[in-house]
């Protein structure tokens, strides 16, 4: 009875025995140079202090859900984000932005590649 008691006022000492009925085939590869673990804790940590997404309470997600989810999503584990996010905060100012900067220009080296496909065919 005590034990029942301790798992009902400390849930998160108790984990869960039960697996996900659901895996995400998402992987990121941990030291990758666009987008690594400090990549995504960069995107996390952004989205976090943007306070854009919220949780079902309609609350600004903490950055712990925030790093659940993108741990769940991508198969893989921060460890503890907090240190994630002082990796990211001690980065040179040139740095800071480093994944952002990526998919940046990801997303422009796309958009130069459909405008000349877009010519090519006119």
């Amino acid at each position: 009875m005590d034990l029942l008691k301790l798992k009902i006022q400390y849930p998160e000492s108790f984990p869960k025995t039960e697996e996900s009925a659901f895996k995400f085939n998402l992987y990121i590869t941990p030291k990758a140079k666009g987008l690594g673990i400090i990549g995504i804790a960069e995107l996390v940590v952004s989205i976090f202090l943007s306070k854009e997404v919220k949780d079902r309470n309609g609350n600004p997600a903490s950055l712990i859900q925030l790093a659940k989810a993108f741990e769940y999503v991508f198969n893989f584990s921060f460890g503890n984000i907090y240190d994630k996010q002082a990796e990211v905060y001690n980065r040179k100012p040139c740095n800071l932005t480093k994944s952002l900067n990526f998919l940046k220009g990801v997303l422009e080296r796309a958009r130069k590649t459909k405008r000349l496909k877009e010519n090519e065919q006119e």
